[in-house]
């Protein structure tokens, strides 16, 4: 979506916070770029309307309880603090993050190796996720985004789901990168993380979604592709064959005849840095602890 360059327009709620801008708006949230008046620290403002819904509100308290366990991660977006604002509006205070992976496909910006590097950074935060017991659900090029140090972060766990959670449906929203079970309404699992991130990677390599004809194509017409299954595989001079022939194998339209989990998925990119002569890139994990603070192992 555009970056939009307006303040809101009832700054005073938001005196705690300077240089406001308004970044992107979904529904009943909205989402601010800022500074903290106190430590002139940049900052992301995840608002919610005051009329917002109930799910939404409860999304964002999930959202908040997720982030204070996983958020040491160091490709999970940081939360700082979970706030309300002087009009009553909730609101996460997140770490600023100046871009994502959506804009880097726009902008071209990325070779097949950052490509790869970033797949398996997120591949180490969703491992972490999944030992938490949790699904993330929403996986996709904009939900991975870039810090001020160009590093990968997974954002936005307002539909992440336990894993004894049934469905998500009426949560979850439908992009080109939604698995089949989801549109079919199974219980999600972390094999629809990884098809999701393998159809991420997908379009950072290809500068496209694998099952989206045109730029703002419907929905509907998508979701008829990602369930008709059949990735074509990437045909070009810098896609080594071996990725290709795992992206299609990430994205099989039968959750178990995708790659084992996240780990695996990870190691089998590793391998494809290690063959083609490009920079080896740490998967990090950890076991998420009570106090919010993760025992972090180092692979690769």
């Amino acid at each position: 979506m555009s970056v939009a360059t307006r303040t809101p327009t009832r700054v005073s709620e938001l005196a705690r916070f300077a240089a406001l801008q308004l970044v992107d708006r979904t529904g009943s949230v909205s989402i601010y770029s800022a500074r903290e008046s106190g430590t002139g620290r940049a900052v992301a403002l995840k608002v919610l309307d005051e009329a917002a819904p109930l799910f939404v509100h409860e999304a964002l308290e999930r959202e908040a309880g997720y982030l204070a366990m996983l958020g040491s991660h160091p490709h999970i977006v940081t939360m700082y603090q979970r706030t309300t604002l002087a009009d009553g509006r909730q609101a996460l205070v997140l770490e600023a993050c100046p871009s994502s992976a959506a804009a880097a496909v726009r902008e071209q910006r990325l070779t097949v190796a950052n490509a790869v590097s970033i797949a398996i950074k997120i591949a180490g935060a969703l491992e972490t996720v999944h030992r938490a017991g949790l699904v993330h659900c929403a996986v996709r090029p904009s939900n991975l985004l870039l810090t001020e140090f160009d590093e990968p972060v997974l954002a936005d766990f307002g539909a992440a789901v336990t894993k004894y959670e049934q469905s998500v449906v009426g949560v979850h929203e439908t992009t080109a990168h939604t698995a089949p079970e989801l549109l079919l309404g199974d219980a999600p699992s972390a094999a629809t993380d990884v098809y999701a991130l393998t159809s991420t990677l997908y379009e950072m390599v290809a500068g496209r979604a694998a099952f989206r004809a045109y730029d703002r194509e419907s929905p509907a017409a998508v979701s008829l592709r990602i369930l008709a299954g059949g990735v074509r595989p990437i045909v070009a001079p810098d896609v080594p064959l071996e990725l290709s022939d795992l992206l299609v194998w990430g994205m099989n339209a039968d959750p178990a005849e995708r790659p084992p989990g996240a780990t695996w998925l990870a190691e089998e990119l590793g391998r494809i840095e290690q063959k083609n002569g490009w920079l080896r890139t740490k998967m990090v994990t950890g076991e998420p602890k009570p106090q919010g603070r993760a025992r972090r192992r180092f692979f690769f």
